[in-house]
This record gives structure tokens, sequence and C-alpha cells, in this order.
């Protein structure tokens, strides 16, 4: 008797089936972690094609915050949950804030690969001035740098005029 119909054999759960339909205990040999350096695009669900319509970069750090090393003044808490056999989760929920806390984020992800995340993007003012609802990809782009403290001078030299992240670049 061959080792897959003996496992076949032993497996009477559906789950095991499925298991075993995606090859198995060992199809994901890495596990999930949001922690490290993503390229953000994003489209509107209107947008032909969903093409993408922007980009910005978010550092996700160990310790449950992030920034964004591309959007000044722009970061947030971040917890990741779910079952995955690797033994993270597969869910990862990113709150934050921008323009002094008068703008906040909320984003609702799940892990596509272990280099990709996928999910809605919700952004909005707290006087609902604006609301913006879009689909949202992550893209794993490496390791973060240090974070530095920000100062108006350092802003205004780098341009960062914008009021909203998901604002087109200049």
């Amino acid at each position: 008797m061959s080792a897959l119909r003996s496992i076949t054999t032993i497996c009477a759960t559906a789950a095991c089936a499925l298991m075993l339909a995606a090859g198995g205990a060992s199809a994901q040999s890495a596990a999930n972690t949001a922690v490290g350096k993503w390229t953000v695009n994003w489209s509107f669900d209107a947008t032909p094609g969903m093409a993408p319509v922007g980009t910005q970069e978010i550092c996700i750090l160990a310790g449950g915050t992030w920034y964004s090393p591309s959007f000044a003044g722009w970061s947030g808490r971040w917890f990741q949950k779910g079952m995955a056999a690797a033994g993270n989760g597969d869910h990862v929920r990113l709150t934050g804030n921008y323009a002094g806390n008068a703008g906040n984020d909320s984003f609702e992800l799940d892990f596509v690969t272990v280099n990709m995340m996928s999910g809605p993007w919700s952004e909005w003012r707290d006087n609902y001035a604006y609301l913006g609802l879009v689909r949202s990809s992550f893209t794993r782009a490496g390791a973060c740098t240090a974070m530095k403290a920000l100062t108006p001078m350092m802003l205004k030299a780098a341009g960062e005029t914008k009021a909203d992240p998901m604002a087109p670049k200049k």
C-alpha cells in the first residue's frame, strides 16, 4: 500500500481530505508574517479592469505598529489572527491615522501567498466629509529601515503636502 493511500485511508474527515487535496500538511512551507516592508497598490471597484490608481509603502513592525515611509505622518497599529498550518494567522488588520489624526484608515487583509496580501481599505475623515473605499493589494518589498522622527521642515523638504494617502502622488 502506498504512503498516500495509507494516509487517505486514515483520514476520514473532510478537513483532512482538503489538506491532502491542497498538497498535504507541508503545502505552506513558510509562516505568514505581516512584519516587513510592503508596497500597497489600490484600485476603486469602478475602475475599468480594477487598474491600480495609486501606490504607497507601509512598514509593519513586530511590536504591533506600522508606519509609511512614503507618506509622512501616516501610521497605526496592527494585529494578525486566524489559523494557518505554519502557526501564524492568515488575516491581518491594520488601523491608523494621518493628517494630525483627522484622517483614519482601516485595512482588512488576507494572505494570498506569503509575499502578498489583499483586501478592502476604508479611509475617512473625522467629520465624514470624505470616505474612500478601495481594493488594496500588498506585495512584500523587503525589510524596513529605522523610522526617523519627522519634523515640519523635513516634511516640507520632502514636498509632502497631501492631506490624504489615497491622493495620487505629484
